[in-house]
């Protein structure tokens, strides 16, 4: 079959037509390509805009949905605020929990830190954290608590201390200088255990009574200078409560190791009379 001329000439038109055609096609693809990962780069930026990567990990700040405010039964009392909200997904997990006073208010961080580069399960995990608050010494009055966005307060109708040193006289105040030592007291007086702790090495005093002794308060002094590291005092406010031979037996450990009988006792013997 012969082709005639204007029969070839409508063929290239047409091979023309189908080759631009082919073109914007492929220009319009690779336009939607690139589109793409803009749009989830942008995504990602604002679903992360309150967090920061460090290293292998990813930090945030905790969503705390609600607060509770614990005043347990004790003179002084001792408040504990109760937090309550959620995390993103299963590998976030409760990084660092802070408590500040600053006057008549405490701020409480509560972060969050999660592996960078973890596949999570995407399901919310509801937390509850109980963050004890330092108020022994306070002043009667109203206290703010400021936990992340959340705030709560609480009042103390009454100054947070014994008067006096719960009218500890420094013939009623013992140290490490005393360990060993016999005293005698009347019921209902009140002494003083004054021990050197410095919780950064991992040691803390564990103290127990006998029964005829109640203990009122138990605090640690941090070092008045500040230096990281340094140790400071642990001390315990004990009530006598019945007649006869009582004890006080404080031991110097760290939590994790098992007890030898080798570590580093204090014993009062308390004859109350």
């Amino acid at each position: 079959m012969k082709i005639k001329n204007g029969d070839v000439k409508l063929i290239k038109k047409s091979t023309i037509r189908l080759i631009v055609l082919m073109i914007i096609t492929s220009l319009i693809t690779l336009s939607g390509c690139t589109q793409a990962p803009d749009s989830a780069t942008d995504s990602d930026t604002q679903d992360n805009k309150s967090e920061s990567q460090d290293g292998d990990y990813i930090y945030g700040t905790a969503v705390v949905e609600s607060t509770e405010i614990l005043v347990l039964e004790s003179f002084p009392v001792k408040i504990h605020v109760v937090a309550k909200g959620y995390l993103p997904d299963g590998c976030t997990g409760i990084d660092r929990v802070e408590a500040k006073r600053d006057g008549n208010t405490f701020t409480v961080t509560i972060t969050t830190k999660r592996p960078k580069d973890m596949m999570c399960t995407q399901a919310i995990v509801p937390y509850e954290e109980k963050v004890p608050l330092d108020v022994f010494g306070l002043k009667a009055g109203t206290y703010d608590v400021n936990i992340n966005t959340v705030t709560d307060s609480f009042k103390l109708s009454t100054d947070n201390f014994i008067e006096d040193v719960g009218g500890v006289s420094e013939a009623n105040v013992f140290t490490e200088d005393n360990n060993g030592s016999k005293v005698e007291l009347a019921t209902c007086d009140t002494f003083q255990i004054k021990l050197n702790e410095n919780p950064t090495t991992g040691y803390l005093w564990t103290l127990e009574t006998t029964s005829g002794l109640e203990i009122m308060s138990d605090n640690f002094l941090s070092p008045a200078s500040g230096l990281i590291g340094a140790g400071g005092i642990h001390e315990w406010d004990i009530k006598t409560t019945a007649s006869g031979t009582q004890q006080v037996i404080a031991v110097y450990s760290r939590s994790w190791e098992n007890l030898t009988g080798s570590e580093q006792r204090f014993v009062l013997t308390v004859e109350v009379e």
